[in-house]
């Protein structure tokens, strides 16, 4: 079946993402990475891989000038913007390297300083602090660098607290990260932030990166999340509103999520409030059932098995016990989202890849049943129709998801690709017969 490296790739990208912040639903985040002669590599490399490796974030490099660079002295870069033509930015990435020449350009630093008006995380790796230094962004404020810069980062920003031995500090807008490889944890604090730990940490598991550890750094938490820490959600939310001005919204959906599976021990009933309230708020998803189903067995009260614990039973071939645990779940707690369809989309392609056609097929039809609407649902049981001889049916599956694609709501690209697929195997098998 064709689908086996691109649904994997998109299966460990997404594993947490189908709990998906509400901005993500709307927009990905604009992400420009800034380069420049003698950049660091891994300085930039390291966040580029995180956020272009993460569902909702679009990232991109920028440089002072729109022309080829190199970097250490061996590699060629170019940047698909300059600073005059950059598209606006939710994030911002500084790197370190050579940036003395780069703190001596009056039109970047004044760029810097009118991009923190509007982007909602400015971050530094390495000696890139020292860009955010000149431009004023962290007087006041806590700070990292690489090892080697912190007495300097020091002299040049005294009313700054600059800490040794910090992977990444967080201030709320203006996040530093420690030398080369820190960058790396930095980019994946911001993924923690925006959308959650778990995806975090699936995001470090594709990249095989096991070093990060989000207790390293020193964050700065929002008056807003001390005070659901204190008080509760209920009376944080009658106390807090977003700045009219801030460039932050009030929360992300990940620093909430993240404070959830936190009071998971020690306060599992403000927990499971706070998973029912972004059930409400922010739309249903497995992850936030898991949450609260977890929440739910701390006070005592029984819950439907697990997402991961379905899934696992599913990808291993037992069709007739998920459906049957799906129709009991719905039934004792209506509207629980125990799975979603990419979950059954990839336990149907799991099974075939496993020689295991039969189940492969029932489950992708399965899927047609609880997704009926899905063009991708019927697509993926075509071609599984198709790989096991069912002419016939792969036909009826082929037209169903060219009928379906109209009202899909996928962008453009999803459309073509599978409008593609789907007529060159209609013809196919129609040639075929």
């Amino acid at each position: 079946m064709k689908k086996s490296i691109e649904i994997t790739l998109l299966f460990l990208l997404m594993i947490a993402g189908l709990a998906a912040p509400a901005q993500q639903a709307e927009k990905p985040l604009s992400v420009g990475i800034f380069i420049y002669p003698g950049v660091e590599i891994l300085d930039f490399g390291g966040p580029s891989e995180v956020f272009g490796s993460t569902q909702g974030f679009k990232p991109f490099l920028v440089a002072y000038k729109k022309e080829p660079m190199v970097s250490q002295r061996f590699i060629t870069v170019t940047p698909q913007y300059s600073i005059e033509d950059c598209p606006p930015t939710d994030v911002l990435v500084f790197p370190g390297g050579n940036t003395g020449p780069m703190m001596d350009e009056p039109e970047l630093i004044e760029w810097i300083k009118e991009r923190a008006k509007t982007t909602q995380f400015m971050v530094s790796v390495c000696t890139g602090a020292g860009l955010l230094s000149r431009a004023g962004l962290l007087d006041g404020k806590e700070a990292t660098t690489f090892h080697g810069f912190i007495s300097s980062l020091q002299k040049m920003t005294p009313k700054a607290a600059i800490h040794a031995d910090t992977r990444f500090v967080d201030n709320g807008q203006v996040i530093t990260t420690a030398g080369v490889s820190a960058g790396i944890d930095g980019a994946l604090h911001v993924v923690s932030r925006v959308k959650g730990e778990d995806v975090a940490r699936a995001t470090a598991a594709y990249m095989e990166y096991d070093k990060w550890r989000p207790g390293e750094g020193k964050v700065i938490e929002s008056a807003f999340l001390t005070d659901i820490r204190r008080d509760g959600l209920e009376k944080a939310l009658s106390n807090h509103t977003a700045s009219a001005g801030g460039v932050q919204p009030l929360f992300y959906r990940g620093e909430i999520l993240n404070l959830a599976a936190e009071l998971l021990e020690s306060n599992p009933a403000e927990s499971a409030g706070i998973y029912q309230w972004l059930i409400k708020t922010q739309g249903p998803a497995p992850a936030l059932y898991d949450g609260l189903g977890a929440a739910w067995k701390k006070t005592g009260r029984k819950a439907p098995v697990s997402n991961k614990d379905f899934l696992k039973k599913l990808n291993a071939g037992e069709v007739d016990w998920a459906k049957k645990t799906a129709a009991e779940t719905a039934e004792t707690n209506p509207g629980w989202m125990l799975f979603s369809e990419e979950d059954i989309n990839q336990a149907g392609y799991n099974l075939y890849y496993a020689e295991k056609q039969t189940e492969a097929v029932a489950v992708l039809r399965w899927n047609t049943e609880q997704f009926p609407d899905s063009a991708n649902a019927w697509d993926s049981l075509s071609e599984a129709y198709e790989a096991t001889g069912q002419t016939e049916l792969a036909i009826k599956a082929g037209e169903k998801c060219l009928a379906k694609l109209p009202q899909s709501g996928y962008d453009d690209n999803r459309k073509a690709n599978l409008t593609k697929a789907s007529k060159e195997r209609l013809e196919r098998l129609k040639g075929g017969r």
